[in-house]
């Protein structure tokens, strides 16, 4: 199989993402994780070393810069080199070793890390492929993403200002990787965001566990029991984002008060209006008319 194509991909990422990260004037005694902006880190050692158990606290995706690396899960592993790309799940426990290159002297990736899923994305639900059997946390290379990734990090390592600019070319990214079945485990989210979701596809209608249920898959009680174990309820989670999505409405100047109790699926304006001053501590006329003078 001529291996070409991916490797001049990979020279191309490589290329666009080295600068961002390998730091000549750092020490080189220095090792471990280097903060370079908005969600966007490096890491770095200079003797092999390995790791047993690592947890990250959200998902990431990591492309290699310099040396290999390998992930475990038990007895099941994959090996990584410089070009490569690869999906870092939150919340399991991997063991890692990290092998600097013979040529440079160091291992480095950078990591992107994946703090929440852009609204543009989570729009368009759940992704439909699931990650594959077995440990497969490889992303392949294509153009597309190895235009995208170099665009997001070097946004990613800018001023905070440019919050929106970031988000959007992270989206980018994150819309290439819907249909990976590796990057599944970047939209991975709780039972109450699939049930938010899906609410929010549909605010008005009269959702029911039964509905739910056999929208996601499960039946009524599995869901309400779960939903109770993740510490929530039904109830609170269609209270939580019909609220939001009438706050929402009225606060970015979308529509009247009225829109917003329609949107939101509320029958009684004076009930609408008590469960939202609880809830924000202003009235919705009074927050769709700051909205507006924004």
């Amino acid at each position: 199989m001529n291996d070409t194509p991916r490797r001049n991909l990979a020279e191309r990422l490589l290329k666009a993402l080295r600068p961002l990260a390998l730091d000549p004037a750092r020490p080189r005694k220095q090792p471990g994780m280097h903060p370079h902006g908005r969600q966007l880190f490096s890491y770095c050692c200079f003797t092999s070393e390995r790791l047993a158990r690592v947890i990250n606290e959200k998902p990431i995706i990591g492309i290699v810069l310099s040396g290999s690396k390998e992930i475990w899960l038990g007895d099941a592993g994959q090996r990584f080199e410089a070009g490569d790309v690869f999906v870092f799940p939150h919340g399991r426990a991997f063991d890692v070793v990290n092998v600097p290159s013979e040529t440079t002297g160091i291992y480095e990736s950078l990591i992107v890390e994946i703090a929440r899923i852009p609204e543009s994305v989570r729009r368009l639900g759940q992704p439909l492929r699931a990650p594959a059997a077995g440990l497969d946390l490889r992303v392949p290379l294509t153009e597309e993403l190895a235009d995208a990734l170099p665009h997001a990090a070097v946004v990613l390592a800018a001023s905070g200002h440019a919050g929106a600019l970031a988000e959007h070319r992270l989206a980018e990214v994150l819309l290439l990787l819907r249909e990976v079945p590796a990057a599944a485990w970047l939209f991975e989210v709780s039972l109450a965001e699939h049930v938010a979701w899906l609410i929010a596809s549909e605010p008005a209608r009269r959702w029911t566990a039964e509905a739910i249920g056999r929208a996601l898959g499960i039946g009524a009680s599995t869901l309400r029991r779960r939903l109770v174990e993740d510490g929530t309820s039904l109830r609170a989670v269609l209270a939580d984002t019909r609220m939001q999505l009438a706050h929402d409405i009225l606060a970015k100047g979308e529509g009247n008060v009225t829109a917003a109790i329609g949107a939101a699926g509320y029958a009684s304006r004076s009930h609408f209006g008590r469960q939202f001053r609880g809830r924000y501590g202003a009235s919705p006329s009074a927050v769709r008319q700051q909205g507006s003078t924004e």
